[in-house]
């Protein structure tokens, strides 16, 4: 770039005074948005916007976002509930009012009474956490719990036989009730493939604000307005959220060496982890583990994936050691579209949780299912 401008906001700035004075310029429609170091969005200057906004990803603290025309570059630190608005100057003439602003994240610990809600779900053979829900008050279906995605899925099948949606199902007009549990302007996205045995999936921003309990002892989901206790045998964990999604850091271990990395938080992934190629590289990963066998794995789009199950020594979280965890590795880029392994549900099952997305931390127990065998196991 010809020239970069970077605006590094204080905390304590006078955001009004800065924002008046922030005009870039570009001489092409296209440009680019960039949150911290993975996250990269395109973008297509709208003169006709009064101001055209972008969203950026869930961000407990502070993030660095970059906003990139082919001759200018504008860089802002966000904090939740924060924006700016800057003008970019295009060809010299049209003016592009623009807006960048972190959503903020909503505080139910203050409600009074406090809210303590129970879901009861069907742990399915498939790791799959079987939910009953209604649609639009009406429809009656099976739905996924899914940590790995956001928004509310049906499967295209269930759309035509299950529901009374018509082509517009993505308009944000639906109503979703889930036990007692009520979400209104839902838009519903189509997909070809869900969990076995469900109509579709929901994902983890349903919960947002709030504190989720998964409890695998008693079959149950309890939703939370406040954390109702510091739960007494829990590991904890700072939650990372990157591109919608959210992730924990763990370790894979071979004798006496440990490789740290980010793990997707996934229940949606019905085996034990993914591991990412690119990170098994760039740590020097022993690639010659003893092999289980070789499949081919199908993504919600329905796309197939080779992929190779092998045998890792340990799996670590915090003070818990999982011994001899099959793992897969895919013959193909990760799916995730960034940099992390992938910890699925026939792990996850294996501890109680409570999830607080208010303090953005994740709590993990050993549940009675800790020493169960794995499908894949040697």
């Amino acid at each position: 770039m010809n020239k970069l401008i970077t605006l590094m906001l204080a905390f304590g700035l006078n955001q009004a005074v800065a924002q008046s004075q922030t005009v870039i310029r570009a001489n092409s429609p296209n440009a680019m948005i960039l949150e911290g170091q993975d996250e990269v969005h395109a973008w297509r200057l709208t003169p006709e916007a009064r101001p055209d906004v972008f969203t950026i990803n869930k961000s407990p603290k502070g993030k660095l976002v970059r906003f990139c025309t082919d001759t200018d570059t504008l860089g802002i630190v966000l904090k939740p509930g924060q924006k700016h608005d800057f003008v970019v100057l295009y060809q010299g003439k049209d003016s592009c009012y623009t807006r960048l602003q972190s959503p903020s994240t909503p505080d139910y610990s203050k409600l009074r009474p406090e809210q303590h809600d129970t879901i009861p779900f069907v742990l399915t053979e498939f790791n799959n956490i079987k939910i009953q829900a209604i649609l639009d008050g009406t429809d009656t279906l099976d739905l996924k719990f899914d940590s790995g995605t956001t928004g509310v899925l049906l499967t295209e099948e269930a759309i035509k036989t299950k529901t009374k949606l018509g082509k517009n199902t993505m308009e944000p007009v639906h109503s979703l009730q889930i036990g007692n549990l009520h979400w209104d302007k839902q838009g519903v996205y189509p997909v070809k493939l869900s969990g076995q045995g469900t109509d579709g999936r929901f994902g983890w921003d349903l919960f947002d604000g709030k504190i989720l309990e998964i409890d695998y002892d008693n079959s149950r989901m309890v939703l939370h307005s406040r954390l109702p206790r510091k739960p007494k045998g829990y590991a904890s964990f700072p939650i990372e959220y990157i591109h919608t999604l959210f992730c924990i850091q763990g370790e894979l271990q071979l004798k006496d060496q440990k490789y740290g990395s980010r793990f997707l938080f996934d229940n949606g992934y019905q085996r034990t982890i993914m591991l990412d190629t690119l990170i098994l590289q760039a740590q020097g990963y022993p690639r010659d583990l003893p092999l289980i066998k070789k499949t081919i794995m199908k993504t919600g789009q329905g796309k197939e994936i080779p992929v190779l199950t092998v045998n890792n020594e340990k799996l670590n979280f915090g003070p818990f050691t999982l011994p001899d965890v099959p793992a897969q590795v895919l013959a193909t880029a990760n799916p995730a579209g960034f940099r992390t392994h992938i910890l699925g549900g026939e792990v996850l099952k294996r501890f109680n949780t409570f999830i607080d997305f208010r303090d953005n931390i994740v709590y993990l127990k050993p549940s009675r299912l800790y020493a169960d065998p794995y499908t894949d196991a040697r």
